[in-house]
């Protein structure tokens, strides 16, 4: 049997392709806690402060550990998922390639390796299939700080990897397609400037010069008025480039 787990969207386990139902919010937490250890050893009471980080019940232990126990029955099948008891703490061992976080990073090694050997297509291809595992708000269904703050952190390296890949959509000529996306992460994370000179970028070679000029001002404006700041060297060497009209580098 092969039980695989995402957390790149809500926490969602499935065996043989049937979805697993993981029960509480408080269960789903105690999951995540241990599947983003990776193998490592979490205690009882690392696991206690994830789900109740604020007065937790004085069932709390005893509760963890009914959680645990149903998670066994739940996940654990011969040559599969384990979680063992070591010393005063649980262990969850997955196969691997069964976590969706796990496969995401070795597609990011794999991208920037392509990148670095100048292989385009390559590194376009394995971001676009980490991008593809991001499927809503990471660790959805489990909650509390440890999880707000991984969620947090994921968030960062999904955008990241969208990014990257549009970096990389830019440089292999497909503006179209770019600025469409461009535009999207613009919406979602408007103080990222990586994303504004890609998107100035994609729209100077696709020839809409006025459309990037246009852009600039507006982020001028935002920055000036949400930070009160001008925008960073790079991006007005980028507007001094685009109005002297002057080639960009690949």
């Amino acid at each position: 049997m092969t039980v695989t787990f995402a957390l790149l969207g809500p926490v969602r386990a499935w065996r043989d392709g049937q979805e697993i139902p993981l029960g509480s919010p408080q269960q789903r937490t105690a999951l995540t806690v241990l599947l983003l250890r990776e193998g490592l050893l979490t205690t009882v009471d690392e696991l206690v402060d994830a789900i109740w980080p604020v007065d937790p019940p004085t069932s709390a232990v005893a509760t963890v550990r009914t959680y645990l126990s149903r998670l066994r029955r739940l996940l654990c099948f011969p040559n599969g998922v384990r979680i063992g008891w070591i010393g005063g703490g649980y262990v969850l061992s997955a196969p691997p390639g069964s976590v969706d976080v796990q496969i995401f990073q070795r597609y990011v090694v794999t991208a920037t390796e392509a990148a670095r050997s100048g292989d385009r297509h390559g590194a376009a291809s394995a971001w676009r299939a980490a991008v593809a595992l991001h499927r809503g708000t990471p660790l959805a269904g489990a909650a509390g700080d440890y999880v707000e703050g991984q969620r947090a952190r994921l968030l960062e390296l999904c955008r990241g990897a969208a990014v990257d890949l549009v970096a990389v959509t830019v440089e292999l000529g497909d503006y179209a397609e770019a600025v469409a996306d461009l535009r999207a992460l613009v919406a979602e994370d408007p103080m990222r400037e990586r994303c504004h000179a890609l998107l100035m970028t994609a729209l100077y070679r696709s020839g809409r010069t006025a459309d990037a000029l246009a852009h600039y001002r507006r982020v001028h404006r935002m920055l000036a008025d949400e930070l009160g700041v001008d925008p960073s060297p790079e991006l007005r060497h980028l507007h001094q480039r685009i109005l002297l009209g002057a080639p960009l580098p690949v």
